[in-house]
């Protein structure tokens, strides 16, 4: 039990490295919209669940539902996202990202693949396969426990 309790650690501390180095490469573009880290939450949340209302954006953000109101509204006059009419119910507002807002977090996301790359190039061809092993099982460990939450 110990030998794999220290595995985790050790993985999750060279994880820890990866992650520094890439933060330390290619900081986010943030700067472009001045985004609150509770303003990248939404836009977050709404990237990966799809359109939500205010009241479910502030259930997955565990905020209140007119704080969440005031964290849209912004990002709404930043043409980050858009409210529209809820099309099976007419009373509820829905929110979405725009294109703008795909396109942002795409930004984001992709602003580090090519350290990304970097780094991998690096590695041996029975490192690469190795990795990639590992990287698969975690991702399947994360969609089942998406699944199971």
């Amino acid at each position: 039990m110990d030998d794999r309790l220290d595995l985790i650690e050790t993985v999750i501390r060279e994880m820890r490295e990866v992650i520094a180095y890439l933060h330390r490469r290619s900081p986010p573009r943030l700067g472009e919209f001045d985004l609150s880290m509770a303003q990248l939450k939404v836009l977050f949340a709404l990237s990966c669940s799809g359109p939500l209302t205010v009241s479910e954006v502030a259930e997955r953000l565990s905020i209140t539902s007119p704080t969440a109101s005031h964290l849209i509204d912004r990002l709404v006059h930043l043409g980050l996202v858009r409210r529209r009419e809820d099309e099976r119910d007419r009373r509820r507002t829905v929110v979405e990202l725009t294109a703008s807002g795909e396109d942002f977090l795409r930004q984001l996301r992709q602003g580090n693949e090519q350290y990304w790359r970097d780094l991998l190039n690096q590695l041996d061809f029975v490192d690469l396969r190795a990795l990639l092993q590992g990287v698969r099982a975690l991702a399947e460990a994360a969609r089942r426990a998406r699944i199971t939450n």
